[in-house]
């Protein structure tokens, strides 16, 4: 025969629906703020930080490097091949597969998770703050070498102090912003449904982001890279042959933010909703 228990000794999320303080107390924001913190610790450290720091470092040598050795190449060029083509269209689309794709299932590997899933915080807030705190390190990443990047290409112009820093330099962090936003979101839902995650996303990069996104073809319309680019035209007033692409039958700017948004709430909703349905096979504090 069950023993009826008292209001107090109940599960902490049954007593905290029925109180007037239930949102806080079941959120337990400074528990979330701990884990939002550990979670910004645990991917500002390691050997893929080092390797992405190094990655990142590339196109500033290369900058460097046409103005030591006068390369016949304009700053524009350089900017539009260095910024917008090796860091936006390759190394951001990585640094948010390797981050938010390992978010989860490195816990999980690590063992790690179980003492995540037994403290009184619900599933969602859970996905929800390593999420966040996945989109913050790789954007502060992300937004400090660009700027570095920058600064190597337009390095003794009279440019550098007025347009290109801190407005064309902001814009364009905005915009990696969006895009590693969009690209953490996506392979953070995608690590929670396929096993093998980075090899998907690897050839997700590939075929949809590299390739599809290049074509002149509805399906370009499907990645992410299409409205980035589309809003790297609009707002750093890009002519259609700078842009890669005709602005006039481009989406506008408030749709191409919008489309992205949706994406954005769409998979993380979905990566949300299986987080907190799915059991995940851990080790207890038992040891069983």
């Amino acid at each position: 025969m069950t023993k009826a228990t008292s209001p107090s000794t109940t599960d902490p999320f049954d007593a905290a629906a029925l109180s007037p303080e239930s949102v806080g107390s079941a959120l337990n924001l400074s528990s979330l703020g701990t884990l939002f913190w550990l979670t910004v610790r645990q991917q500002s450290r390691g050997l893929r930080w080092i390797i992405f720091a190094i990655l990142f470092c590339l196109p500033i040598l290369i900058a460097v490097g046409s103005h030591l050795f006068h390369w016949r190449v304009t700053n524009a060029r350089l900017e539009s091949l260095l910024v917008f083509g090796l860091i936006a269209n390759a190394l951001v689309p990585l640094l948010a597969l390797i981050f938010a794709g390992g978010m989860i299932r490195n816990e999980i590997e690590e063992q790690t998770l179980t003492y995540l899933l037994v403290r009184p915080l619900p599933k969602w807030a859970i996905y929800l703050t390593k999420l966040l705190a996945t989109v913050l390190i790789a954007f502060l990443l992300a937004s400090v070498f660009t700027t570095l990047t920058y600064v190597a290409i337009y390095w003794g112009m009279e440019d550098l102090g007025k347009e290109i820093f801190p407005t064309r330099v902001f814009k364009t962090c905005c915009l990696l912003g969006l895009a590693i936003l969009s690209y953490c979101s996506l392979f953070g839902c995608l690590s929670l449904f396929i096993r093998w995650s980075l090899i998907v996303g690897v050839i997700y990069i590939l075929l949809f982001e590299g390739l599809l996104a290049n074509i002149d073809f509805v399906l370009r319309r499907l990645t992410v890279m299409y409205y980035i680019r589309v809003l790297r035209g609009r707002w750093l007033n890009l002519s259609e042959a700078d842009a890669g692409l005709d602005l006039s039958g481009a989406p506008t700017s408030g749709a191409s933010v919008a489309v992205l948004v949706v994406l954005n709430l769409l998979a993380t909703g979905l990566a949300t909703l299986a987080f907190a349905s799915r059991e995940f096979r851990v080790k207890t504090p038992e040891g069983s």
